[in-house]
């Protein structure tokens, strides 16, 4: 009898740290993946930031003056969904009735240090609880964070690539191609 109920607690050990090992292999990789969305939002932002004065030049000099005006045009937008996805992310807030996301820093900054120490510490208290809470805040960071990025991501890699593609098809008109 003692050694069944023993294995009870060895198995329901390894389950616990089973699903601590899932959440923070989780966690991880919704850093990862951030930090990723950043690096290339920043990429966006410096290489077309490169291309701005190399086309206001081409302007000012009249080579390939619509063909370089595209080009600006679509290097600014770019830029401009770059620095929006690699702005920091926030959930929607309601006033009044809301779910507190109790790990997520705009909830949490919002909140007196009392009120949410009066609201954490039970939850923190509580394995169930607080796996919950992980698991709510894991979904919020996809919902709110992750695939926002990536929205802004794709919107900044498609400005610049048909923005620049339209810029070599007037290039070429331009050269009577």
């Amino acid at each position: 009898m003692v050694e069944q109920i023993e294995d009870v607690v060895q198995a329901q050990k390894w389950q616990a740290l089973m699903r601590g090992q899932v959440m923070s292999a989780t966690v991880n990789k919704f850093v990862t993946i951030l930090r990723l969305l950043d690096q290339k939002a920043q990429v966006m932002i410096f290489l077309n930031s490169l291309l701005v004065p190399v086309c206001i030049n081409a302007i000012e000099h009249g080579t390939f003056k619509y063909a370089a005006m595209i080009s600006v045009l679509s290097s600014i937008l770019s830029i401009l969904a770059a620095i929006v996805c690699i702005y920091p992310k926030r959930r929607y807030r309601k006033s009044g009735d809301r779910e507190l996301n109790l790990l997520h820093f705009n909830d949490i900054g919002h909140l007196e240090k009392q009120v949410f120490l009066d609201k954490i510490l039970p939850v923190f208290n509580c394995p169930e609880k607080l796996a919950e809470t992980v698991v709510h805040d894991l979904y919020d960071t996809s919902r709110y964070s992750i695939l926002p990025k990536f929205m802004w991501i794709k919107i900044s890699y498609a400005v610049f690539a048909f923005g620049n593609i339209a810029a070599i098809i007037v290039a070429l008109i331009e050269m009577d191609f």
